[in-house]
Order: C-alpha cells, then structure tokens, then sequence
C-alpha cells in the first residue's frame, strides 16, 4: 500500500480515526467500527496498532501483490480428508454439522467464505481425527478429553471474526443466549455454551511473527512455526474439505507415512524459540502432552529431549514477564493438569532437563501475594527488551541448537 508492505492486523477498541475522517463516504460500509489496524512495514517497532482502519475502502492504494493462503505451502502437503483415511470428512462435518453441534457454526464458516476469509480447524480436533484414521491405530483414552473445544484460525481480523459472530448467534435461535469473550492481549475470540457437555469454540486469526504486541495475518507458513508441537500443525477446511500440512512434517510425526505398528508419534517443536517466557511455557505444554500419552506405544520424544536438555538451567529466572509471568505460568499449569503430576510423573519430566526440572520448581513454590495473577493474558514487552536464550551457552559451554538439526552437517537429528 503506497509503496509499503503490508503485515497484518493489529487491534484496538474503537475506530480508528482515518475511519472515522472516511466515515460520511462509508456510512453502509459497517467495518468502521470494528477495530480492526492494517499494519505496514515499520509498524513492529511501536508500541501499539496505528491509527489505521482495516478497512479496504478507506485505502485506495491497497493492492494485493502476495500469494493467497494455498499458494504459500507446497501442494504435495494440501490432502483431501478421506485420501487419508475413509470417513475423515463425515468425522469433520459431523463436528460442525451433526445433530450435537451449534447451528450457529455452518452459518459461520458460510458467512467467511462468502466475505472471503479462510477458515480452518486447528489443534487438537484434527490431530485427533487423522491419527485414529491411520490403520493400526487404537484410539486412546486420554484422547477422549481433547475434541471437546473447536480451536479454529483464520484470515479474518479480530474485530471482522467478533461482527460475523455476534451476527450469526443472532440469527440461530438456538445459539443467541451463548455467550462471547474476546482478549485484547491474545485476540482469542472465544464462543462459550451453556452447558459444559457441547464443544465451545475458540478463534484467532493465523499468527504474525515479529509483533511487539498481538497481531495477526495470513500467512500459513508463519501461523504453523508459532505453534507448540509439529503434530499440532494441521489445518482442516471444512468449505473444501482439505487437510493441510504446511510444514510438511505433521503427518509424518503423526505416524502416517510410516510403516511401523503401532504407528509412531513424534514430539517435536516446529522452530526452536528465542525468548525465555515462550519457552518455558512450550516446555509446560510438552508437559502436559507427555503425561496425556505417558502409556501410549510408539512415542518418539527423542527431538523434545534434546531441545529441553539444551535450555538454560536457570530459565525460570530468566522469564520476560519477571514473577507475574511466572504466575501466568503457575495459572496455565494448574488449568492443564489440576492437583499437579503424580510423584511418577514429576520424575519423568525432570528426565527432560535442569531447565524442565528448575521451572516445575519455581512453579512449585509459595507465590508472592503482590504479583497479580493473569493466566489468559500475555504481556507483550518490546522485542529488544526480550532477552535471547538461543545465543546463551549451557552448562558445558555449547550453544543452543534449533531444534531437529545438527548444528554441523544440518541433518534432521
């Protein structure tokens, strides 16, 4: 746009005030008040979105010159559902179609599609369903507990996924009571139920690297290295019925291209994290997955061990957020696994590494009555004031390797 790039989607409450200059011309637009900032090359370095309305008609000069999502990965990663095991798309549709889902979420995906925006089911869900379609695989008990959310992501900004929602709940008799949160410090659009037993719905648009504050864009390759383990990388699109992969490595940690039986399931991180406060809180995430499948055949934890072993051993005293992000991380493990892990458990993750061992520690331990706990809220400290752990040495003095890759040949370890 004029000259510059375009990044992404900030937002902030209100309009922004081009919009509101522009707004006498664009009175039946009804984006004005969405909140919603285009984000241009040199808006990382503030502090905060500009003023600066999303909406495509208050920019004349917006053109679109960068691939569409599904020209950005390879097509050999983009599957049709039922290419990869019978039943795949029945399993999705029931989800969102069948008699136990919300009628509010056919019209949803119908209304993002019609406005143009990519929609796709994330995490857990299509984990879930593709690893019990690959032959010789048995579904698991500890998996029944992990579909009952929808995470989904999108191209939609913030603001445009809360107008589209609000409007569809409105329209479904059935759906208007549920209610709506949105964060601003993680643009997590969430729909909640009434009853527990029914699947809520969480959104956030696909990720957007290199932000100082919540942003996001519409780039699959960037969305999928933010996420905390390859096997959580999956797309599902429900309009076209596609599974998409678009690091390559997902399905093949899930165990489907190889011949083993049971199948293998590979824990492994998409990119190895720079900053103190990500890593510790993917190392509570590995966590958690690792006592989820502590009894399952076949898992591979050999790349997550060596990427732990490699953290400094004082991570937990190195957090951005200082004791309040430590109590956002006692928040966040406490949600996950409520009364703590058994004695058993507890000696297994500390065979991951001092940095494992020192946090769950540090966890452990009374916390300060001072420091206000916000587990939903992340604090975005400005990315020169975040401090590096990959450059920082380990006991023996080597330095931190990215993970999945020798630091001499580049071979996949």
């Amino acid at each position: 746009m004029g000259g510059r790039r375009v990044l992404g989607f900030g937002h902030v409450d209100g309009p922004a005030s081009d919009a509101n200059d522009a707004a006498a011309g664009n009175a039946g637009t009804g984006v004005t008040h969405l909140g919603d900032r285009l984000l241009l090359d040199g808006d990382e370095h503030a502090s905060g979105p500009p003023e600066r309305s999303a909406d495509p008609a208050h920019h004349p000069t917006l053109e679109r010159t960068g691939p569409p999502p599904y020209q950005q990965i390879d097509d050999r990663h983009v599957h049709h559902a039922d290419a990869l095991g019978p039943g795949l798309v029945t399993a999705f549709e029931g989800l969102l179609y069948g008699p136990d889902a919300h009628g509010y979420l056919g019209a949803l995906v119908d209304r993002l599609a019609a406005d143009g925006h990519g929609f796709w089911l994330v995490g857990g869900v299509p984990r879930d369903l593709v690893t019990e379609a690959i032959p010789g695989t048995t579904r698991h008990p500890a998996a029944d507990g992990t579909t009952q959310d929808l995470d989904v992501t999108g191209t939609a900004p913030a603001g445009a996924f809360r107008t589209l929602v609000d409007e569809v709940l409105t329209l479904d008799g059935d759906s208007a009571e549920l209610s709506v949160q949105f964060s601003k410090h993680s643009l997590v659009c969430s729909v909640l139920t009434v009853r527990r037993d029914r699947r809520t719905l969480e959104y956030r648009g696909l990720g957007l690297t290199c932000m100082p504050y919540p942003a996001t864009g519409t780039d699959l390759l960037q969305d999928a290295r933010q996420r905390d383990l390859t096997i959580n990388t999956l797309l599902y699109d429900p309009v076209r019925q596609l599974v998409l992969d678009p690091l390559g490595r997902a399905l093949t940690d899930l165990g489907h291209s190889g011949q083993a039986t049971p199948p293998l399931l590979r824990l492994a991180l998409p990119e190895s994290p720079a900053h103190p406060d990500v890593c510790a809180e993917l190392l509570l995430r590995a966590a958690k997955f690792l006592i989820r499948w502590e009894t399952r055949p076949g898992l591979d934890t050999t790349a997550l061990r060596a990427w732990a072993a490699y953290l400094p051993s004082d991570l937990a005293a190195r957090l951005d957020a200082g004791p309040a992000g430590l109590t956002r991380l006692a928040a966040l493990w406490g949600e996950w696994i409520p009364g703590g892990p058994t004695a058993a458990q507890m000696e297994m993750l500390r065979g991951y590494g001092p940095a494992m061992s020192g946090l769950l520690d540090r966890l452990a331990a009374p916390t300060r009555k001072d420091v206000p706990a916000h587990p939903t809220e992340h604090e975005w400290p400005d990315e020169r004031d975040r401090l590096d752990v990959r450059e920082e040495p380990d006991a023996r003095g080597r330095p931190d390797r990215s993970l999945g890759f020798d630091r001499d040949d580049g071979k996949g370890l």
